[in-house]
């Protein structure tokens, strides 16, 4: 079964959360009965860099101002504490992310 997206996001880190945060809270507000998102991440779960980090780290929020479009929390803290605030905010509005999806290859016409 294939599906239609109008946009594919690639990478859950910082930038790939947020753009999908922000896609689905457009999705909710056009009222699409279907994801019209996706997110891409390569890895078995979200934000593979800070996942490989070690335990305590603590994970800096830079650049010390960012316009900020969507409902995920962005802030300083230790690693399993942004980890662990990025999981809830992937719970809660609802974003449309298939792990181990490794992307190839990107083609196409705009």
């Amino acid at each position: 079964m294939s599906a239609t997206y109008q946009i594919a996001i690639i990478g859950s880190g910082p930038a790939g959360l947020s753009a999908a945060a922000r896609a689905a809270e457009l999705d909710r507000a056009v009222g699409a009965s279907y994801p019209r998102h996706i997110l891409l991440e390569g890895f078995g779960e979200h934000a593979k860099t800070i996942q490989r980090y070690q335990k305590g780290k603590h994970v800096m929020d830079e650049p010390g101002y960012l316009d900020l479009r969507s409902d995920l929390a962005f802030a300083a803290g230790t690693r399993e504490a942004i980890l662990g605030e990025w999981l809830q905010g992937i719970d809660r509005t609802g974003l449309n992310i298939r792990y181990n999806a490794e992307v190839a290859a990107v083609s196409g016409t705009r």
